[in-house]
């Protein structure tokens, strides 16, 4: 049974997602999907299986926007609670999140901002 309340939009995007309180780690990914109310991130594990978050842990995460004319490079700044987590092997995941706050910011006032899809991609050797 699909309980989402907003329709998803499939699109890979640079994400970056870490604790509230610790912005010295961080783990970046891809968006595969994004709602309104909610995102799935997909990343590669990069040491153990503690890296993960748990479910009901509430993160920020930021979500490179395609720069534009109007509004030049920015950002999607949500704070998220993990709702669920999808581990594809024993080096990838995909992780669920309920988005509870969304704010859009400039990319350089980002928390995270560190370059683009292909950056993310090279250092997290996702597999989509």
């Amino acid at each position: 049974m699909d309980r989402r309340v907003d329709s998803r939009l499939d699109v890979r995007l640079p994400c970056y997602v870490g604790l509230p309180n610790n912005h010295a780690r961080r783990l970046a990914g891809v968006t595969v999907n994004v709602s309104r109310s909610g995102m799935l991130v997909s990343w590669r594990r990069n040491g153990p299986a503690g890296e993960l978050p748990a479910p009901g842990d509430v993160m920020t995460a930021e979500i490179e926007l395609p720069a534009s004319r109007s509004f030049g490079r920015r950002c999607m700044h949500c704070q998220v609670t993990v709702v669920r987590i999808l581990e594809d092997d024993a080096d990838a995941a995909r992780v669920a999140f309920r988005v509870n706050r969304m704010q859009f910011r400039n990319y350089a006032t980002g928390r995270f901002a560190r370059g683009g899809l292909e950056d993310v991609l090279n250092r997290s050797r996702l597999v989509m």
